[in-house]
């Protein structure tokens, strides 16, 4: 029987930190020379974070079972394979907590995984195999047939998708072609099998809901879309890929005291699976949100080219996971009360990671606020471990953003920033919450963003000058981004620069200074191609271009004084 072990098979592709050449590597590769490597480098941003969250399954499974010297925790009994059979229900959250860190210090000081996580990928590599018993993400013919109507079955041929929609950089379906797509017509269909591999795990994260073929289900059900799909996402950018895999291990919550045991869905029973998202009952633990399933794929290969069939399964509950998900932001329903994923729209595509700062961080020290478990356990770790004291954070998203459509939700756009901020910075413990970092930092986020609402209203008074009311929105809307294009790059290095032990008041000074000169310096470049129109205004406007520019330079002068 053929075989592709993604343990020891390349697949995955990665930066090298010192040539910063591209290399394709294997699971077991990658974990062992993690340190030696930059970053993950696949096709896109979207599909590097879906590869991450795989890698970061795995070592949340073991290392929540086996310590740093190889033995397994006290409270936990396993099998052969590693996999949890029983755990003390009753451990104390004091002692587990204790434990995890422990072994968490040691494997960062030693700037390697240990033997364990090794030996884990061994006893279960038939998990990991492409083809096989156990196809990596995907059941075989007899178990997809057994979960979808007799007419979608395999041999009638129905319920397929093709390779150019799984492959997200091109997302084209049979009702529309995709006309700026980075292979030619002939090639749209073709994938190499790592390629295959890596999209495949793509899709499952961020799938659409073109697809008509669902399994069978007692209750009407919708396809629901991939899971990172509905999630702005936030996650922690290291200085290696080591790093990066470290700093966000999350190997509990630290606002629960039970332990939850870490069960990716490889080590799941299908049919037992496929019941419990029937019930649509989110997961109880990390390690399986990071590898949930989005369809039921079963490839059948003919001539070394595979067919995809693809059967939908139904959304869990997103309401209040933010125990179950830790890379990303949330949002609270007014109606309901409850917390859900932060979905990225079309609409924020440029919106800087920088102006939706309080999103990530707690600024008002407040119960309501949920911060993003990435966020809140990288602060965890810095109360248990001084080293990280001074260490630069590097804030991460990406993902993609879909059409919108209902019947579709296709890939329309795709995002990747990122925030710079020392660790004493960003986790500022000063008593008084007004002269805390975070919540001085606010305050110059919402600085920046009244004086672009103000560059935004001189452009609207332009826009009414020269093209009267029905068009000054559409004139505003398209102009005023070029006020934050300026702004981005010189806030991010006033961010970054910041420290624990700075002046407050006079950083925030420095930044409402280098404020003033970019406003003003954008209001100049504007003004240096006017047309006689803008000078002479009209009667409907009651303006003209030097008295909206002096309102405009009024307002700045306002916003930047008014707190003296």
């Amino acid at each position: 029987m053929e075989s592709y072990n993604l343990i020891s098979e390349p697949w995955i592709k990665v930066l090298d930190s010192k040539t910063n050449s591209e290399h394709m590597v294997s699971i077991k590769e990658l974990l062992q020379n993690a340190a030696e490597y930059r970053q993950l480098a696949g096709e896109m941003h979207a599909q590097d974070l879906a590869v991450l969250r795989l890698v970061e399954a795995i070592l949340i499974t073991v290392y929540t079972r086996i310590d740093q010297d190889g033995e397994e925790y006290d409270w936990v009994s396993l099998d052969d394979r590693m996999r949890v059979q029983a755990h003390d229900e009753e451990i104390s959250s004091l002692s587990f907590k204790k434990a995890l860190v422990k072994t968490w210090k040691s494997l960062y000081q030693s700037g390697h995984f240990s033997q364990a996580v090794f030996d884990y990928l061994e006893k279960n590599e038939d998990c990991f195999d492409f083809f096989g018993e156990h196809p990596f993400y995907q059941v075989t013919a007899e178990q997809y047939d057994s979960f979808v109507p007799d007419k979608k079955k395999i041999a009638n041929g129905s319920g397929t998708v093709d390779l150019m929609q799984i492959n997200r950089l091109i997302s084209q379906s049979g009702n529309s072609v995709a006309i700026f797509a980075p292979k030619s017509a002939n090639r749209k269909n073709k994938l190499s099998l790592d390629e295959l591999v890596r999209w495949i795990i793509t899709y499952q994260n961020f799938t659409g809901v073109t697809d008509k073929t669902k399994v069978v289900a007692k209750e009407k059900m919708s396809n629901s879309r991939g899971w990172l799909y509905t999630l702005n996402p936030v996650y922690i950018q290291g200085k290696n890929l080591f790093d990066t895999l470290m700093l966000n291990m999350v190997l509990f919550n630290p606002d629960q005291d039970d332990y939850a045991q870490q069960r990716p869905v490889w080590e799941e029973d299908l049919s037992e699976y496929v019941k419990k998202r029937l019930t649509q009952i989110k997961p109880d633990n990390f390690a399986e949100t990071y590898t949930v399933w989005s369809r039921l794929l079963h490839l059948e290969w003919q001539d070394g080219m595979p067919t995809v069939f693809s059967a939908g399964l139904p959304a869990f509950d997103s309401s209040n996971a933010y125990d179950i998900e830790p890379m990303s932001t949330w949002r609270k329903n007014k109606k309901d009360g409850n917390y859900y994923p932060a979905t990225r729209q079309l609409s924020s595509i440029g919106i800087a990671m920088w102006r939706n700062f309080g999103q990530y961080v707690d600024i008002e020290g407040q119960d309501e606020f949920k911060e993003p478990l990435a966020v809140e356990w990288l602060n965890y770790l810095k109360s248990k471990n001084h080293a990280m004291t001074n260490q630069l954070v590097n804030l991460h998203t990406s993902g993609i953003i879909s059409n919108g459509g209902a019947t579709s939700l296709m890939p329309a756009a795709e995002f990747n920033d990122d925030l710079r901020i020392e660790a004493d910075v960003l986790f500022d413990q000063t008593e008084n919450r007004q002269n805390a970092w975070p919540q001085r930092i606010e305050e110059m986020v919402d600085l920046s963003q009244e004086v672009g609402r103000k560059y935004y209203g001189f452009l609207m008074e332009v826009g009414r000058i020269r093209f009267g009311q029905q068009g000054a929105a559409d004139f505003a809307g398209g102009k005023s981004q070029m006020f934050y294009d300026n702004l981005n790059e010189p806030f991010e290095n006033w961010l970054s620069s910041l420290t624990g032990g700075d002046d407050r008041d006079e950083k925030q000074g420095i930044w409402k200074e280098e404020l003033r000169k970019l406003a003003n310096k954008t209001l100049s470049d504007f003004l240096e191609i006017i047309s006689p129109r803008d000078i002479s205004g009209t009667k409907e406007a009651e303006s003209n271009i030097f008295i909206a520019a002096n309102k405009y330079r009024a307002g700045i002068y306002k916003a930047l004084n008014k707190s003296k």
